[in-house]
């Protein structure tokens, strides 16, 4: 073999040798669960489908009010999460998702996200809405998530402030000034009633001064007085003086109206014992000596047990009353328990069975009364009960007379 043919030989192994690892690199390696690229595509795409179906923070929000809810402001839900009725100049509402920022476009209300990105705080204007009326004010929310959403907020009486919700208790204080700023003379402005308040002020201190010190020299001279032997002497000599002055000049009068003290007392008491004495003697006499009751006396006794003037006239002014465990018990209140309507449903019940006759039994009681004041002077005891008693025996004799002069219904004969 020639040299030129082992050169030949040479170079075409060189290039077997060269070209056989490139065309195993290029050649696809077989696996038995097939190809992996169209795997891990197939995968990436429900990935991206789970990810575009989950919810949004602004789906998922909650938003309330956040308070305070006070006199001057409050936040009321109109829609859940949607729309907010607003009083007062601010309002806050919270936020169940973190919020990035807030935007109101109009120009009368600003919003702003509070630290911690949960609270968002709106101010109004005074003028933001006007005299009873509200103002819609549109509210737009961009949570973290990229996601946004809108709020309608009513705003109404903007021009509330909490310094003018407390002032409004000193309405009566401060109109009272200003009439009293007005009639001294003063205007009726903030000015004018400033003004009359310092010249109260320097009039009370004015004042306040000069008694300060006219008290002080006062005790001072008092002090002083005291202290000298010859003033206390003279001023005990001048109230002695006084005294015997007075004494001269009213001593009749003193005495005579000591004198008639005295005898006021002594007459009182007289009465006082007077009025037992008779009160006693009524006891004592029979309740038939009594002219219009006479021979019925005996009914009274057995309907009410009572023997006596006085025994029937205290029954028909005081009452009757009954001892019991816890005391007296009143079984009725005399003339004042008396219905001239029917007689018979009341007290007088026992001796209506004896004396039908209503007007007869009021007139019995009546006399009664009246012998204890003409024979037995106690007239300023029983006087009320008099009057009641003449009363119901008007009424009585009125009610009888109406039923006397009815005509008869017709067919009665």
């Amino acid at each position: 073999m020639t040299r030129r043919t082992l050169a030949a030989l040479l170079v075409c192994l060189v290039a077997i040798s060269a070209l056989a690892p490139a065309a195993v690199a290029a050649s696809p390696t077989p696996t038995t669960d097939g190809p992996t690229p169209s795997y891990a595509v197939q995968e990436s795409n429900e990935t991206a489908t789970n990810a575009t179906d989950a919810p949004t923070a602004a789906e998922q929000a909650r938003i309330s009010p956040a308070g305070p809810d006070v006199e001057y402001q409050s936040t009321t839900v109109t829609e859940e999460d949607t729309a907010f009725n607003t009083t007062g100049e601010f309002v806050y509402l919270s936020s169940t998702e973190p919020i990035d920022a807030v935007r109101i476009s109009q120009s009368k209300a600003d919003a702003e996200v509070l630290e911690g990105g949960h609270t968002i705080r709106v101010e109004y204007e005074p003028d933001a809405a006007p005299a009873n009326a509200s103002s819609l004010y549109p509210l737009e929310v961009f949570f973290t998530d990229g996601s946004s959403t809108e709020l309608e907020l009513y705003a109404s009486a903007t021009e509330q402030s909490v310094a003018a919700a407390q002032l409004e208790e000193w309405r009566p204080t401060i109109e009272t000034l200003k009439d009293e700023a007005e009639e001294d003379g003063y205007e009726r402005t903030p000015a004018g009633t400033e003004e009359y308040v310092t010249w109260v002020d320097e009039r009370a201190q004015l004042v306040d001064g000069f008694l300060t010190q006219l008290a002080a020299q006062t005790i001072a001279w008092l002090i002083a007085g005291l202290m000298n032997p010859l003033n206390v002497i003279l001023a005990l000599a001048l109230g002695a003086l006084a005294m015997w002055r007075r004494r001269s000049k009213h001593g009749d009068l003193v005495d005579a109206l000591s004198s008639m003290a005295g005898r006021y007392e002594q007459e009182l008491t007289k009465l006082r014992n007077d009025r037992q004495r008779a009160k006693r003697t009524a006891d004592d006499d029979k309740l038939s000596e009594v002219p219009a009751i006479g021979s019925y006396a005996d009914y009274y006794e057995d309907a009410f047990g009572t023997k006596s003037p006085a025994q029937l006239a205290h029954l028909t002014a005081t009452g009757e009353a009954r001892a019991t465990n816890d005391g007296l018990e009143m079984i009725h209140h005399g003339v004042d328990d008396l219905n001239p309507e029917d007689l018979h449903d009341t007290w007088l019940e026992p001796a209506l069975r004896h004396l039908p006759n209503e007007r007869q039994v009021l007139n019995h009681l009546l006399q009664n009364i009246k012998y204890m004041e003409t024979e037995h002077n106690l007239g300023s005891v029983y006087r009320e009960t008099r009057n009641d008693l003449e009363v119901m025996l008007d009424d009585l004799e009125r009610k009888e007379t109406q039923v006397s002069s009815t005509p008869a219904a017709a067919g009665d004969d």
